[in-house]
């Protein structure tokens, strides 16, 4: 029983020296000050409050999906009107096969199947200057065909899009 005694002994003077060297490492080395600490403990404090701020997502129905980024002002935007959008489209996995973000808006008649069923369905309901993240599942969009190339079969969409104006 004695070598077991010794063994347990000196292992624990070992750890015993081991934290005796980091912590004169430690010392030796610069600190930080503390209002160095305080930029990096705001700044995570500022990345929770974004990570806590997610946006309202609204089921528009038949799968589709609207995360609301910014609600926008005035009236709602009506089947019948005529609405215009910037929009940047992708696939899920974020290659970009469509966008118009600046000059003229992309203008069409609100739920009159002039576009795919997803966006009837999504910006309806939406204020001017209104922002939203919608998720189109393959049958309210493109289906088994797809649109080739860009858009294959069966694909979910994502667009990012804003009401510009209404009439």
């Amino acid at each position: 029983e004695k070598p077991v005694k010794e063994v347990k002994i000196k292992k624990q003077a070992e750890k015993k020296r081991k934290a005796e060297q980091a912590a004169q490492k430690e010392a030796a080395s610069p600190k930080k000050s503390k209002q160095a600490e305080k930029p990096e403990k705001k700044s995570e404090k500022k990345t929770e409050k974004k990570a806590d701020a997610k946006p309202k997502t609204k089921d528009c129905g038949n799968g589709v999906m609207a995360d609301i980024i910014k609600e926008g002002e005035g009236q709602a935007a009506k089947n019948g009107q005529r609405v215009g959008m910037y929009y940047i489209g992708k696939l899920t996995n974020g290659k970009v096969f469509d966008k118009n973000t600046g000059g003229k808006p992309f203008w069409f008649r609100l739920g009159s199947g002039e576009v795919i069923r997803g966006w009837d369905k999504g910006i309806l309901g939406m204020k001017k200057g209104g922002e939203r993240r919608l998720t189109i599942p393959s049958n309210m969009a493109y289906g088994k065909r797809g649109a080739p190339p860009d858009i294959p079969p069966n694909a979910t969409l994502i667009f990012d899009i804003r009401l510009v104006d209404f009439k």
